[in-house]
């Protein structure tokens, strides 16, 4: 069984902050790290390879730096990776990142599994992975809590909200998994300093049969971003600790916070 895992590498989100003057994110200087959600995806395909002798590759699309986040990747148990380079400053939409990741899974083929994180934290499109899914032609589940598979076929549990549906499918297909599917593990700096160069293979678009234009002109553009404005109503609650804490409870009540 070959598993292919689409890894984002991501500026680290709680340090992302708006220009105020100009309504532009601030992203120069920030860490950047494997989007979390990814980190789901990885440890489900290391999971599988333990059970089912499996291969697990990572594909990517990012700027020279993301080689550490597919260092740290493959530190995870993964056996190799695969990065398209792009520059740091490329904005790329999902139709542009679906149509290059197919034609990386198209380059790796045979494939049986292809194992998405639910969303990126810095997007939070969650439409790659169906679009990559529609480019391929192959039967996508979102939101997966649990996964089983064999070779051939796969059981899936779905869960959206309060509900659970159980899938059951053949292979080829997509899965998108959700970060309540498991505890990704952390590789230590050590194993992630053992993870050979010749472990991370780097692609040029001609490598996958595109041209330049394809990260060109993208159907969406980002118009801007602004920091919605908070009113707090600052009550201030008097009384003894007893009578402040039913005043208290009372207002919670109010604002539907507890009933």
């Amino acid at each position: 069984m070959h598993i292919v895992v689409c890894v984002k590498h991501v500026v680290d989100s709680t340090e992302i902050h708006v220009d105020k003057k100009t309504n532009e994110l601030v992203l120069r200087g920030l860490s950047t790290k494997i989007n979390d959600y990814d980190k789901n995806a990885v440890e489900e395909a290391v999971k599988l390879k333990k059970e089912l002798g499996a291969t697990v590759s990572l594909i990517s699309i990012g700027p020279r730096d993301a080689v550490k986040t597919l260092k740290e990747a493959v530190a995870m148990g993964a056996d190799q990776a695969y990065l398209l380079q792009v520059s740091p400053r490329q904005q790329l939409d999902t139709a542009q990142v679906s149509l290059i990741l197919s034609k990386m899974v198209e380059k790796l083929e045979p494939v049986d599994l292809i194992l998405c994180g639910e969303v990126s934290e810095d997007g939070y499109n969650s439409q790659t992975g169906a679009r990559l899914a529609a480019r391929l032609g192959l039967p996508e589940v979102s939101y997966v809590t649990s996964l089983t598979a064999a070779e051939g076929s796969f059981e899936a549990v779905s869960t959206l909200e309060d509900t659970a549906e159980t899938v059951k499918g053949a292979t080829p297909a997509l899965l998108t998994v959700s970060s309540a599917i498991n505890v990704p593990r952390l590789p230590t700096a050590i194993q992630i300093m053992k993870v050979r160069s010749d472990r991370i293979k780097q692609w040029k678009l001609k490598d996958l049969g595109l041209e330049d234009s394809a990260l060109e002109t993208p159907s969406v553009t980002m118009l801007g971003y602004e920091i919605p404005e908070q009113e707090r109503k600052n009550i201030m609650i008097e009384g003894t600790p007893a009578e402040a804490a039913k005043t208290l409870v009372k207002y919670l009540e109010e604002e539907k916070v507890m009933n």
